[in-house]
């Protein structure tokens, strides 16, 4: 909360329009000496990550800048996130969902392009899609279900056992469709554990090289 404030305080000329348009100005310490001359960006709640007020500030590297960058901001009311706190804050106001969340996880962790390519289908929604399309058949049969019990004696006549019967049939295989996704998912996410085990000097070093494309282990031709 504050974040406008709070940057108020420490970019000089700071104004919130235009949103979401990267601006330069002078980032100055709570005594007025300017720290450096950065970018900012303004994010009005609610299209910002969290849903809440946010402000981007690009400043330069390495250590002395962003540690009196830093020092000013907390000097003007900020604190450090703990970790993964816009993540949950952008749960907690609606902007992902927790399948969502978890894709961020996952793209933060990968180690491969196959596991980045699949964790940012997953941020993008297409898991919660799946399952949002399985809730809608679910609720869908639980209407017919309650219409057929409240209003047996209607003029169309009762539902018949079979049309039910089988949207529950169609959503079961859904559901064990989606079931048989995660083992691969898992393994893909976490990796598999692979031994290269021979006699010495028989290429097993050569062959992980291969396998990485770049020298990771030392080889020899003596």
């Amino acid at each position: 909360d504050g974040a406008l404030a709070v940057a108020a305080r420490v970019i000089a000329g700071f104004r919130t329009d235009p949103p979401r348009t990267a601006t330069l100005a002078t980032f100055r310490s709570p005594d007025g000496s300017p720290i450096d001359r950065g970018l900012y960006t303004v994010f009005p709640a609610p299209a910002s990550y969290t849903g809440e007020d946010l402000v981007e500030l690009s400043c330069h590297g390495r250590l002395a800048v962003p540690a009196q960058l830093l020092a000013a901001l907390h000097a003007a009311g900020a604190r450090p996130a703990s970790p993964g706190e816009f993540t949950r804050r952008a749960v907690l106001n609606g902007k992902l969902d927790l399948v969502q969340a978890e894709a961020v996880g996952d793209l933060i962790d990968a180690t491969a392009p196959a596991q980045a390519r699949v964790a940012l289908h997953q941020l993008e929604g297409g898991l919660s899609r799946r399952l949002a399309a399985l809730r809608e058949q679910l609720v869908d049969l639980q209407a017919m279900l309650g219409y057929a019990i409240d209003f047996p004696e209607e003029d169309d006549g009762p539902i018949p056992a079979e049309r039910i019967a089988g949207g529950l049939d169609a959503a079961g295989a859904q559901v064990d469709a989606l079931i048989a996704t995660a083992p691969s998912g898992t393994r893909l996410r976490e990796g598999a554990l692979v031994v290269l085990a021979g006699p010495p000097n028989t290429g097993k070093s050569s062959l992980f090289n291969a396998l990485l494309g770049h020298e990771r282990t030392l080889v020899t031709d003596v």
